[in-house]
């Protein structure tokens, strides 16, 4: 089974696709990129939402409509991996669908339209928003058929072939890897170039796509020395949590509590859209993912799920765990930080951390929580529905 950090180094949980990325092989059955199977998974969740038929809008960056970008992909995979993708495609667009009936039963979805490039989301909402600040894939606009109310639904999409839910929420930089990361990351590159001299004058050849791309050519012809400099990259790694969570804790033990809070809600991505603060949409992350019951799916509300715990930061205690930082409330983990080099194949990579939230929250003393306030009506409860033998049953989260 796949750990958390091998799953940090697959694209299908980026909030952004680069067709760039995509090397598919379409004579080998699994011969499908993950950015590939990312992008096929939100165009056939849309068409599937849109009876069947492809989103008219919004084209790429590349002035290509959702069909194009559709047809272009599945003719460069295996017809094999296509129907998989379809078929978790179809479950996922009938799961969303239901979920918003549920939820909106007076409500009758209207349009769905692809959001791949920034500006996408506002053309839907009207609310100005970054992919960071809106990371919806899909926007399905719903009419209240009594009232005439208008609402959107963002909708972030995650697909996996693996068996759990709990998949990367956020990909951060070397800022937020706390005070003492950009010290001891310089630290860790000037060991390196100092012991191994030949690394440090390795430049780019006319075969070299970048520097980079040198580097892991020295790796792959010195690998006792790569081996070498892997074991001081995992003290690096060690190191920076080890920090970082010290940092952390002193914070909450000061009483510096609003600075710690707000780097989890980076962490876990737990901020309501532009568009829900301003009352007009929903935002949900849902999630595809396979065991041996068959596909499932889950949806979260980031801007919810979490505030009775980040209410409470007195109960909120953080520790390092190897390369990650843990944050437990009450004892019981409800978010990771884990950091990591930007590729172990270059010698010389960047640091970075991405951080997930537990699915499973830690229950809340009902005399510590607060009624929570959401915006636009959106869905409070964040709940798996396992489709299994044609039975569907859905689970409430936390």
């Amino acid at each position: 089974m796949k750990t958390f950090l091998d799953l940090l180094d697959e694209e299908y949980y980026a909030d952004s696709y680069s067709l760039s990325e995509s090397k598919d092989n379409p004579n080998v059955v699994g011969g499908v990129s993950n950015n590939t199977k990312g992008v096929l998974h939100e165009l056939l969740v849309g068409k599937f939402l849109n009876n069947d038929k492809h989103m008219d809008k919004h084209e790429d960056e590349n002035k290509m409509s959702p069909q194009q970008v559709h047809d272009m992909l599945k003719s460069q995979i295996h017809p094999k991996d296509y129907e998989k993708i379809e078929s978790k495609a179809k479950s996922a667009a009938e799961d969303i669908r239901k979920n918003i009936e549920h939820t909106y039963p007076n409500h009758k979805i209207e349009n769905i339209v692809w959001t791949s490039k920034p500006g996408d989301t506002a053309k839907v909402t009207g609310i100005a928003a970054s992919q960071k600040e809106d990371s919806s894939d899909i926007y399905i606009t719903s009419k209240d058929k009594k009232t005439g109310k208008v609402l959107h639904h963002g909708y972030s999409l995650k697909v996996s072939d693996n068996p759990s839910k709990e998949i990367p929420a956020s990909s951060l930089g070397i800022k937020s890897a706390g005070s003492k990361a950009q010290e001891l990351f310089k630290e860790h590159q000037a060991r390196i170039k100092n012991e191994f001299l030949d690394l440090a004058k390795v430049k780019k050849q006319p075969q070299h796509e970048d520097l980079a791309d040198a580097r892991k050519e020295w790796a792959r012809e010195n690998p006792e020395k790569h081996n070498q400099i892997k074991k001081y990259n995992r003290e690096l790694l060690n190191k920076v949590a080890t920090e970082h969570a010290k940092e952390l804790q002193a914070k909450i033990k000061s009483g510096d509590h609003e600075n710690v809070i707000n780097h989890i809600r980076d962490i876990i991505a737990a901020k309501a859209t532009p568009a829900e603060k301003a009352g007009v949409a929903t935002f949900s992350k849902h999630t595809t993912y396979q065991t041996a019951k068959g596909t499932q799916h889950n949806t979260a509300n980031p801007s919810i799920d979490y505030e009775n715990i980040l209410k409470n930061p007195k109960n909120i205690s953080v520790h390092p765990s190897g390369s990650s930082v843990i944050f437990k409330y009450n004892g019981h983990t409800f978010a990771t930080q884990s950091h990591k080099l930007d590729s172990q194949s270059d010698p010389l990579s960047n640091l970075k951390s991405a951080g997930k939230a537990s699915v499973t929250k830690p229950k809340v003393n009902s005399m510590e929580s607060d009624s929570n306030k959401s915006f636009a009506e959106p869905n409070s409860m964040s709940h798996v529905t396992i489709h299994n033998g044609g039975q569907d049953k859905k689970v409430k989260l936390g």
